[in-house]
C-alpha cells in the first residue's frame, strides 16, 4: 500500500540472512519436517499453505478483549466472509499482498481483537456502499467496531515492542484505510479543526514514526509486504530530476511574489521546499515506468516527505500552504479508482476553496478545474 521511505529503501533491499539450522520453528514446519524462516507474524510457508502458524498465538495484552456487544446475529461472520471474498483485494493488485490481507490479515485478528475489529469495520464500510437498505445499521457498527479497535491498540502504542509493532503497525494501516473510506460529512469535513488538513495526513505521519521506531522487525516481516517498494520505484523518486511542471513553477513564482514583503524567508523557503517536494509525485505518478501498486505507494511519498515546518504551517490554516495542499488533491483525483479513496480531491479542494478569500482562490483554479469541481456561492 504505501511506500517504503526512500531514505531507507537500502534496510529493505538487504537479504536476511538465514541459520542454517533452527531448533525453534513453529510446530506446522516441524511436523512437516521442513525448514521454518521464523517471520512473525507467521512463517512463510504457513502462509503459502494458508494454514494458522502457532507463531500467531497472541502476544498482545489487548487480544482478549471483548468484541462490540451492538452486533446484529451473524453479521460479524458476513463482514469476515465479505472482507475475505471481496474488501480484502482492494487494497492491491500483486497476488502477494493480496493474499497477505486476504490470509495473514485475519488469523492475525483471531488472536488479537483490535486487528479483528479493524478489517470489520472496514468490511462493514465496504458491504454499506452497495446495501442501501442497511446502509445506516452497517455505518453505525463500523463506528462500533472502529472504536473498539481504537480502545484495544492506542494504550499499547506508548510503549511499542518488536513484538507487538508488526501489530500495530497493522493497526495504523487499518485505521488510516478507515478514515479514509468512512462517510465524509459537511458539517466536519473530517478534518482536523478548521485548518483543512485531514485527520488520516497525520495517521501517516504516525506510521511513519512507528515504523522508524522498530524498522528491522516491521521490514523483516511478511506484513513490510504492505509497503515495501521496488528498490527501482524508491530510487526513482529519490534521485531522479523532477520534469519542469509550468503549473507548479508559477505556484512557486507566486510564492516569492506573494512572500517577498514579509521578511520571512524561513516560511518561504518552506513553502517552495514543499512545491519541489511534490514535482517529484507529480513526475512518478505521470510516469509509465511503474504499475499501478508502485504508483499508489508513490502517492504517500510526499506525505512522508514534506517538512514538519510545512504541515504546522498547514494545520495553523497558512493561506500559502493550502494553496499548495490544494496542488495535490489533482494526485488523489487520480487514485479515486479505489474505492476509499473515492471523493476525497473534491472534498478537500472544496474546503480549501471556502478557507481562502477571494483573492487566494484565483490562485487555485487549476487544481479546481482537474478535478472537475464547480464552486457553488455561499457564506464561508
Amino acid at each position: 500500500m504505501m511506500s517504503e521511505l526512500p531514505q531507507r529503501k537500502a534496510a529493505s533491499t538487504a537479504p536476511r540472512k538465514w541459520h542454517t539450522k533452527s531448533r525453534t520453528g513453529c510446530q506446522a514446519c516441524k511436523a512437516r519436517k521442513v525448514k521454518c524462516d521464523e517471520h512473525h507474524p507467521s512463517c512463510r510457508n504457513c502462509l503459502k499453505r494458508n494454514v494458522k502458524c502457532d507463531f500467531l498465538l497472541g502476544d498482545d495484552s489487548s487480544s482478549s478483549s471483548s468484541p462490540p456487544a451492538a452486533a446484529p446475529a451473524n453479521l460479524e461472520l458476513e463482514l469476515l466472509h465479505n472482507w475475505t471474498v471481496s474488501t480484502s483485494t482492494t487494497f492491491a493488485t500483486e497476488p502477494q499482498v493480496r493474499d497477505l490481507w486476504r490470509v495473514l490479515v485475519p488469523q492475525i485478528g483471531f488472536h488479537t481483537r483490535y486487528i479483528l475489529d479493524g478489517i470489520l469495520a472496514l468490511s462493514a464500510l465496504h458491504v454499506a456502499r452497495f446495501d442501501p437498505a442497511r446502509r445506516d445499521l452497517l455505518l453505525a457498527q463500523a463506528t462500533e467496531y472502529h472504536t473498539a479497535s481504537l480502545k484495544g491498540a492506542l494504550p499499547l502504542i506508548p510503549t511499542v515492542t518488536s513484538q507487538n509493532c508488526t501489530n500495530l503497525f497493522l493497526f495504523g494501516v487499518i485505521t488510516l484505510f478507515t478514515n479514509l473510506a468512512s462517510p465524509r460529512r459537511e458539517e466536519d469535513m473530517l478534518l482536523v479543526g478548521n485548518s483543512g488538513i485531514p485527520q488520516w495526513l497525520f495517521l501517516l505521519r504516525g506510521i511513519d514514526t512507528l515504523v522508524a521506531a522498530e524498522e528491522q522487525a516491521i521490514l523483516s516481516s511478511a506484513v513490510s509486504l504492505i509497503f515495501r517498494s521496488t528498490a527501482e520505484s524508491a530510487e526513482f523518486w529519490c534521485t531522479h530530476s523532477p520534469d519542469e511542471n509550468s503549473v507548479l513553477a508559477e505556484l512557486q513564482a507566486g510564492i516569492r511574489s506573494r512572500t517577498a514583503s514579509s521578511g520571512d524567508k524561513a516560511r518561504r523557503d518552506t513553502l517552495l521546499e514543499a512545491v519541489e517536494t511534490m514535482k517529484r509525485s507529480y513526475t512518478f505518478l505521470e510516469s509509465n515506468k511503474f504499475a499501478d501498486d508502485q504508483k499508489l505507494r508513490g502517492f504517500y511519498n510526499w506525505l512522508f516527505m514534506v517538512s514538519d515546518d510545512y504541515l504546522k504551517l498547514l494545520k495553523d490554516g497558512d493561506v500559502e500552504a493550502l494553496c499548495v495542499f490544494a496542488f495535490y488533491t489533482v494526485l488523489i483525483r487520480d487514485l479515486e479508482k479505489y474505492w476509499w479513496v473515492e471523493g476525497w480531491s473534491i472534498h478537500l479542494i472544496k474546503r480549501i476553496y471556502y478557507l481562502l478569500d477571494e483573492e487566494y482562490r484565483l490562485y487555485i483554479r487549476w487544481p479546481i478545474e482537474q478535478v472537475g469541481w464547480v464552486p457553488q456561492t455561499r457564506a464561508r
